[in-house]
């Protein structure tokens, strides 16, 4: 499927008299062909020539197809016509939801094909235009491996039925829904974690092998990991979500980019978004791949580039085999605290991720901050202020404006309050960073967000940006 992505010298006017009408079925088609070009015609404009090749190929083919005909008289009824106020097209918006692992299964049961459907069409309904799929939680897959087994939570565990085929692929099943429904699929991957804490190692026969094991033999037991300050590496019993692997590794770093790479390949995705895409915390690490420094800055501007590579790497990839599709990446919310707010870490000094440089040096396309508190109050009364998050917002969008990139600020769906979240999607409008993400599909599902945001967000629909 191509990008829903508005060419960027695309210009409309409205149509006097269309005919025929698309239908759904010919409407899907001509999505599936002329990528968002299609959002326009669907909603009765009519392209001049674009200003790039895209009109070649399938998209000429949707245009001698599909395009609305003016109806015209002959030449003895000929008349001047009436000039008419050329209609503005709508500006576009990124309205992005993600859907985690946790939204649409649950323990205990197996996983169903109609619940992907239905999160299509419950974003559909509400107005948003890309969803941000999570295929990989802990080295594992929501789609047919692949370079990493089934992720065991498809067939109802946590651990036990690792490598268990659902009997259906998440990802494709998505995927199918929501380009019918003219919604971008972003796959949506969890970096450095490897394994769930408190469980113990993951099953050990499965095919693929899980990177647990497959990175164990490839090093030891633990040299993959990341190890404190006082060299001990992190323990499955001891560590309080996941066990995190090295970014110091090339190990690591090759075996991401080659799961990312497996992905594009294999589905017609529109975009890959990185999470979890930094170090566990200030005390991470002191791993056998780290050599010793001098002095402590030393150490954490070594550590930066270590995940600098990686999201490098996964860049090359994703527009080597999928040129237009997004590179996006979900960042910390606070970059420096050069204000001195107190109950703040920062992405760059205390995670070692450096989401400047990525959008300076064109890796990403866009950075997604994620700028709320994870269990708000009403009103918001955390350290993650309305007033915080425009200062915050503005100081990424600033860098992202002259880098050419996007900053789509990260919003949670489940203020018991919305006036909160309308608060913070018009602060990202009126602060010009053409969109926002909202924390997730099983929030929003929570609070029964869904009406206040397809009236008070989405009242109009609008299509995705250009990718830079």
């Amino acid at each position: 499927m191509l990008s829903f992505v508005a060419h960027s010298g695309l210009a409309v006017a409205k149509a006097p008299t269309i005919t025929p009408t698309p239908t759904r079925h010919v409407a899907d088609d001509l999505v599936a062909l002329m990528g968002s070009e299609a959002w326009y015609v669907l909603n009765g404009f009519t392209a001049a020539p674009p200003a790039s090749p895209a009109t070649s190929g399938r998209r000429a083919l949707a245009h001698r197809l599909y395009l609305p005909v003016v109806q015209s008289s002959s030449p003895a009824e000929a008349t001047t016509p009436t000039p008419t106020p050329t209609p503005t097209p709508p500006p576009p918006e990124f309205r992005a939801l993600w859907v985690t692992r946790y939204d649409w299964t649950q323990l205990g049961a197996p996983a169903r094909p109609e619940a992907l459907v239905n999160v299509a069409e419950r974003a559909r309904s509400a107005g948003f235009n890309v969803l941000l799929f999570q295929v990989r939680g802990t080295a594992d897959a929501y789609y047919t491996p692949g370079l990493e087994p089934w992720a065991a939570r498809l067939t109802g565990t946590v651990t036990e039925t690792l490598g268990t085929s659902p009997g259906f692929d998440p990802l494709q099943t998505l995927i199918d829904a929501a380009h019918a429904r003219g919604l971008q699929v972003h796959a949506y991957v969890n970096v450095y974690p490897v394994w769930p804490c408190g469980y113990g190692a993951p099953p050990k026969e499965t095919t693929p092998t899980h990177p647990f094991w497959s990175f164990s033999y490839a090093t030891t037991w633990s040299a993959w990991r990341v190890h404190d300050s006082s060299g001990r590496p992190m323990n499955l019993q001891t560590c309080s979500a996941y066990l995190w692997a090295t970014p110091a590794w090339s190990g690591v770093r090759q075996h991401v980019v080659n799961v990312v790479d497996d992905l594009v390949r294999r589905y017609d995705l529109d975009g890959v978004h990185l999470d979890l895409v930094r170090y566990p915390g200030p005390e991470f690490s002191y791993d056998p791949f780290t050599p010793p420094f001098a002095s402590e800055e030393e150490r954490a501007a070594w550590q930066r580039e270590q995940v600098n590579q990686l999201v490098w790497g996964v860049a090359d990839v994703v527009r080597a085999r999928r040129p237009g599709a997004w590179v996006t990446a979900a960042v910390w919310g606070m970059y420096r605290n050069t204000w001195g707010w107190s109950g703040f870490t920062e992405g760059y000094t205390d995670y070692y991720q450096d989401a400047k440089r990525w959008l300076r040096e064109g890796w990403v396309d866009a950075i997604m901050p994620m700028l709320y508190p994870p269990n708000p109050g009403c009103p918001d009364t955390s350290v993650w202020t309305a007033e915080r998050f425009r200062v915050l917002v503005e100081d990424f969008q600033r860098e992202a404006a002259g880098a050419g990139r996007y900053v789509f600020p990260g919003i949670h769906a489940g203020y018991p309050c919305f006036d909160d979240v309308r608060a913070r999607v018009e602060a990202a409008r009126d602060l010009g960073t053409r969109g926002y993400a909202l924390f997730s599909f099983g929030t929003a599902n929570a609070a029964d967000a869904w009406d206040d945001i397809a009236t008070q967000l989405h009242a109009e629909p609008r299509p995705v940006p250009p990718t830079p």
